[in-house]
């Protein structure tokens, strides 16, 4: 295969429009309105950084789509100009918070004056005319995300002496890794969130320097950026991606149909299966890495097959970057497309290539996909990726134990499982996943590819039937990982690339068929949009509550005794962020460490973590320890060898130490006292 350098060449024409720019700072307020309910007040600087950071977003993005050859045949306005602009813009963030000795506003503001340098010293094209489908797909997926997440962007109530948190309890741990990596100057400042003064594994870290960065220059809290920012940002994302990707193979409003149909349509488990554990929705509001993974992975395969049918390497290239990238945001997203997204070109790729020349791309892209996963199993956190079909009873079992009551999980109670054989499993427990995923969907989408399989390239047409063989290799071929207490993690988590493809494509088909039919072209566009707005009724009944799982009543939503938040307020108000503090329960919720916004000594983890697990151990033996101290002044003279300022005592924890020290907390309510050495 020759790649001629010439094709390689950029040659850029940048152009804007009046009403992408007032979009764009439109979206900033939303974002800055959402940060301001979930913190209680409004802050200017919040308003200010947004705008400056989907600024720098669109600027950067409009510069690639300039670029001509990369550029030709996509669709390359608002919602992926700003797609390409994160992807770039917040990616270089994340690897100058490692090696730049700066901190993160400095770093932003070099990227920001660098990419104003560059896309003022370009030439300009004539100013482009945004379609109306871009500016209405980028209202309707504002409104969608903020009724999606109506529980993050109004996270907090106070219900007597009970705090009532109705983000899902992961908030924490997030909130935590925005406080880290706001603070970061380089890779010695970006410590494991468990152990202060221990370096941060390589991990998904991508998704909080967005949040981290507008909190560093506005002062909000770390939990206000995750819970106006970082969640409902990333819904939003996912919207725009659908719409990119779609937009592109079908035209602007079958794009935004496909937006409309995954921002707006229940899942599933909201059409009547009852499980939450499969909940598009339910997962993108528990897991916010895995909305950017979405909209990132949306660009990566938009290049990649626009690249196919238009047999253009560049922009097969550009998919696979992109991909790379993703590593960055969502790893499982990545293990679980990157396969496809190596073999699809030599099947697929539109021009004079022989069977030899293809045969050859597919193995070599074959044989750097295993070579990968070797590698990869060498770094600490990625799981085991076995492929032996071990688990699939087990993996079935673990699904319906999340299933609510009733006749139909008592009848599959008696045909899959662990003690029953693979091909009851398989024959069972195939139609069950996809209807418990994609409920009314998985009929619809057969008629729509009978349909359209002669009207659009086959390529289009297989996609979403390539993703679920995919998804269901996956699901049912791997084994799970026992040494965690999330096994299914690495077979489960792409049940939403599935989705997310499969219903956006639907969505995209049915407008395709619209806005193409003879009889009803006319009146398709207002029909869209009508339809749009009706269903906006979906998000705002089903919303409210979405992130509650009735199988973990105790973590969904969070109840807190507001004894523990005040302390934790109280460390924050009256410390310094150099500040370690220590709970007596290690803190397993992250809750202390995310309210304080302060480093834990050593913290225990909700879910198993064999990483680093002896060194929190034999911290954990040190507290032990301290706890049982009767000398006066050996007491803070070890707080003060540990390297801890703050000791937060909990309810049915009891210290040995002398009657002086401890009645005599910096804090008391209630049960929960707070020292201070």
């Amino acid at each position: 295969m020759k790649f001629p350098l010439r094709s390689l060449r950029p040659t850029l024409a940048v152009t804007t429009s009046v009403s992408d720019l007032v979009a764009v700072s439109l979206i900033a307020v939303v974002v800055s309105v959402w940060a301001a309910v979930a913190g209680g007040s409004f802050s200017l600087l919040v308003l200010l950084a947004c705008e400056a950071v989907f600024f720098a977003f669109y600027l950067v993005g409009s510069l690639f789509a300039g670029w001509k050859s990369l550029s030709a045949g996509v669709l390359f306005d608002l919602p992926l100009r700003l797609l390409v602009g994160y992807a770039l813009v917040n990616t270089a963030l994340l690897l100058l918070a490692w090696l730049s000795p700066l901190d993160i506003v400095t770093n932003f503001a070099i990227l920001l004056a660098v990419a104003t340098l560059v896309f003022f010293a370009t030439p300009l094209g004539k100013p482009r005319r945004s379609d109306p489908a871009s500016l209405y797909v980028v209202g309707i997926c504002l409104v969608a995300a903020t009724l999606w997440c109506q529980d993050s962007i109004r996270p907090i109530s106070v219900q007597g002496d009970t705090v009532l948190v109705k983000p899902w309890v992961d908030g924490f741990y997030h909130a935590v890794h925005i406080r880290i990596f706001g603070a970061s100057h380089g890779a010695s400042s970006i410590e494991d969130f468990r152990l202060a003064g221990v370096p941060a594994r390589l991990y998904h870290y991508g998704v909080y320097l967005t949040p981290a960065l507008i909190k560093q220059v506005s002062g909000i809290h770390s939990y206000t950026a995750f819970a106006g920012i970082l969640s409902p940002l990333g819904v939003f994302f996912t919207g725009l991606g659908a719409y990119a990707f779609f937009g592109s193979l079908w035209g602007a409003w079958p794009g935004l149909a496909a937006a409309a149909a995954l921002m707006l349509l229940p899942d599933g488990a909201q059409q009547g299966m009852q499980n939450p554990f499969m909940s598009y929705h339910w997962l993108t509001q528990i897991s916010p890495s895995a909305t950017y993974g979405l909209a990132l992975i949306a660009v990566s395969w938009l290049f990649v097959i626009r690249g196919c049918t238009h047999g253009s390497r560049l922009q097969v290239i550009a998919g696979w970057l992109v991909s790379g990238i993703l590593v960055f945001y969502k790893l499982h997203f990545f293990i679980a497309s990157a396969l496809l997204l190596l073999l699809i070109p030599p099947l697929f790729f539109f021009g004079h290539l022989g069977l030899r020349k293809r045969a050859l791309w597919a193995v070599s892209a074959s044989v750097v996909y295993i070579a990968t996963l070797v590698y990869g199993q060498k770094v600490p956190g990625v799981p085991p990726i076995r492929f032996d079909g071990s688990s699939v009873g087990e993996i079935l079992r673990l699904v319906q134990s999340f299933a609510k009551p009733g006749a139909l999980r008592d009848y599959l109670a008696h045909h899959m499982g662990a003690q029953f054989p693979w091909t009851s499993n398989l024959l069972f427990g195939i139609p069950f996943i996809l209807l418990e995923t994609l409920g009314l969907c998985v009929p619809l989408l057969v008629i729509l590819v009978i349909r359209l399989r002669r009207r659009t390239p086959l390529l289009h047409v297989l996609f979403p039937l390539l993703l679920i063989a995919n998804f269901l290799a996956m699901f049912f071929g791997l084994a799970l990982d026992f040494s965690r207490s999330t096994p299914d993690e690495l077979s489960h988590r792409p049940v939403m690339l599935m989705y997310f493809f499969v219903v956006a494509w639907i969505g995209g088909a049915l407008g395709m068929t619209l806005i193409e039919s003879r009889r009803l072209s006319r009146m398709a566009r207002p029909a869209i949009i009508g339809l749009a707005l009706l269903l906006m009724g979906v998000p705002a009944v089903l919303g409210s509550g979405v992130q509650r799982m009735w199988a973990m009543p105790r973590i969904s939503p969070v109840r807190l005794p507001i004894g523990l938040v005040r302390a934790a307020q109280y460390i924050h108000d009256h410390g310094s962020t150099d500040d370690v503090f220590q709970d007596s329960q290690f803190d397993r919720t992250y809750t202390v460490a995310a309210w304080s916004e302060r480093r834990a000594f050593a913290s225990r983890t909700m879910t198993r973590m064999p990483f680093r697990s002896e060194m929190v151990e034999q911290r954990a033996v040190a507290i032990d320890r301290f706890m049982g101290i009767r000398q006066p002044k050996l007491v803070a003279a070890t707080a003060r060898a540990l390297g801890f300022r703050w000791f937060l005592l909990e309810p049915g924890d009891r210290v040995d130490w002398p009657m002086e020290i401890a009645n005599n907390p910096a804090f008391e309510m209630g049960p929960f006292r707070l020292y201070e050495f």
